[in-house]
């Protein structure tokens, strides 16, 4: 377990909404999108990577349905790190509550907390993963499912590219860039 994020958060946290709009999908109409500066200090990300650094990367495999995955380099080519850490998420989950609605879509479930699955991605020049949506994620006794996904940049030096892109049918985007700490 990890005690990176148990120091209180001494910024005020704003959420500032993703606009969609331009992309003209009506399933988007709904959708919940937006960002967060500051939800970690740039001394909480460097400890962050140090630790992922230190347990080591490998390759990221696409999720292809029925709890398997698989290496496709043709469509995901980056590194990952999987940390199950319950008081991490927990401490990333109590600087963030405050901006994600209490229940989520029209049947109303009620939004419990971040998974303490996470996932640390790396990716070097020339790497990428191509268009896809994210899944969800349930656990195997059917008691929770995931909504969403919560994306935590941990760096922004020298980066080229490295944006996260919400697309439409048709080719048009709306990039979120990295921050430190977003």
């Amino acid at each position: 377990m990890s005690d990176i994020l148990s120091t209180p958060q001494t910024t005020q946290l704003e959420a500032i909404p993703v606009d969609l709009t331009p992309l003209d999908i009506p399933d988007y109409k709904n959708i919940c999108a937006f960002t967060i500066d500051n939800v970690c200090t740039p001394e909480e990300c460097d400890a962050l990577i140090k630790l992922s650094e230190t347990d080591g990367y490998e390759a990221a495999l696409v999720n292809i349905g029925g709890g398997q995955q698989q290496l496709m380099t043709d469509v995901r080519k980056s590194s990952r790190y999987i940390r199950d850490d319950v008081k991490l998420a927990s401490d990333l989950w109590s600087r963030i509550s405050k901006f994600v609605p209490a229940t989520w879509s029209k049947e109303s479930f009620p939004v419990i907390g971040l998974n303490e699955r996470l996932r640390f991605l790396r990716y070097d020049p020339g790497e990428r993963f191509k268009p896809h949506q994210d899944g969800p994620y349930q656990r195997p006794d059917g008691s929770e499912t995931t909504f969403v996904t919560v994306q935590l940049y941990l760096n922004d030096e020298g980066l080229e590219g490295g944006e996260t892109s919400f697309l439409n049918f048709t080719g048009n985007k709306v990039k979120v860039t990295p921050k430190t700490g977003m």
